[in-house]
């Protein structure tokens, strides 16, 4: 016999398989979405977020945000210290007693001025 039939033969070999075996855990599959889809979801945030102007509020600075303003609906949005606050108007007014310190005016451009209240001599 020669050699190439002493063990079976080179043409009686069993072949090994080129590919990998593909019958692995379905729940890694799963996995992976998941995290495709947590990547999906925070970039989406930080778009809208972008989109409405908002996006000082991904930032390490203080902002202060007003929507509405001057309306019965008026929202102050407020992030200090790395905390997110929502304060809504209640539509009541303030009493109490106290000093006048100045006086607000509206010019006609629309700015608004605050004049300080000067002591009589």
């Amino acid at each position: 016999m020669s050699g190439g039939f002493r063990n079976g033969g080179r043409f009686m070999r069993r072949s090994r398989p080129i590919l990998a075996d593909k019958h692995e855990d379905p729940t890694e599959a799963m996995a992976n979405l998941i995290d495709v889809f947590l990547l999906v979801g925070v970039a989406l945030l930080i778009f809208s977020l972008s989109g409405f102007g908002l996006k000082d509020l991904l930032s390490k600075s203080d902002v202060t945000i007003v929507k509405n303003p001057g309306k019965i609906d008026m929202e102050l949005i407020v992030k200090s210290a790395g905390s997110i606050r929502r304060l809504k108007a209640s539509g009541k007014t303030a009493q109490g007693a106290g000093t006048r310190i100045g006086s607000v005016y509206r010019l006609q451009n629309g700015q608004v001025v605050w004049v300080p209240e000067t002591e009589a001599p």
